[in-house]
């Protein structure tokens, strides 16, 4: 993961890291992986994971410099918001399936920090499972440092 730098994504600041993976296993596609990190002091609540998560994904599609998504190519967004305060509407939020876009995924996570707990997808969906157990490898190597 290499490190892009910090930028302010909906008034907070953050930190972006960025991957470029290509496997034969992901039947011979191009992964570009954005990664978020951001805390924040204020409570956590369903609305803010989503609208951060969005406009992650914007940010990642927006500064995608690999191969054009579609052909043979797709873009992650992982989106992970710290906070001492977590609404149990963000945790939930957060467990269900990711939303569905065209060649990119977007996954939000938010990370509980009084309980060291990272609220993330339980489930892998059809569309796009072949890349999960890189994302959750992944989530679970950043979380664990938290």
């Amino acid at each position: 993961m290499d490190y892009i730098g910090e930028v302010t994504i909906n008034g907070i600041s953050c930190a972006v890291g960025y991957s470029k993976k290509f496997k034969w296993s992901w039947m011979a596609t191009q992964l570009n992986t954005f990664v978020f990190m951001a805390q924040t002091e204020d409570t956590i609540a369903k609305n803010t994971i989503e609208k951060f998560s969005s406009s992650c994904l914007e940010y990642a599609i927006k500064n995608n410099k690999g191969w054009p998504r579609g052909l043979q190519s797709a873009v992650g967004s992982i989106a992970i918001l710290q906070s001492k305060n977590v609404d149990r509407s963000a945790s939930d939020f957060c467990e269900r399936f990711s939303k569905k876009h065209f060649s990119a995924f977007e996954i939000p996570i938010v990370f509980d920090s009084t309980k060291s707990i990272a609220y993330r997808y339980h489930q892998k969906p059809l569309w796009g499972k072949i890349y999960y157990p890189f994302f959750t490898k992944l989530i679970s190597t950043i979380t664990s440092k938290l």
